[in-house]
C-alpha cells in the first residue's frame, strides 16, 4: 500500500480498542481502504477518538453530512532534526 496515496483521518469509534472492521465502518469504507500496517492509532481514547490512514481514492464525501470522522490531515514524515548522537 505504500505506493497508493494515503490521507490520514480522524474517527469517533464508540467502544473499546476498535480494529480495522470497525473503523472502517465508521468511516463508510471497505477494509481494504485502510492501511492495515499504519492501524487505528489511539489519539484520545476517552473521548473514542482514533486516528487511520485511508486510501485517497476511497476518501468518505465531506460536509454537514460527516459524521464521526475528520480530515484529511497533513501527515508528515518524523525524522530525527540535525546530527544524531552517539
Amino acid at each position: 500500500m505504500a505506493d497508493v496515496p494515503m490521507a490520514l483521518m480522524t474517527v469517533t469509534i464508540p467502544g473499546e480498542s476498535p480494529g480495522i472492521a470497525r473503523a472502517a465502518e465508521a468511516l463508510g469504507v471497505a477494509p481494504d481502504a485502510l492501511d492495515t500496517a499504519f492501524g487505528v492509532v489511539a489519539i484520545d481514547p476517552s473521548r473514542h477518538l482514533y486516528a487511520v490512514q485511508v486510501r485517497e481514492d476511497a476518501l468518505p464525501p465531506a460536509g454537514k453530512n460527516a459524521k464521526g470522522f475528520k480530515g484529511p490531515f497533513a501527515n508528515p514524515r518524523i525524522e530525527p532534526y540535525g546530527p544524531t548522537r552517539r
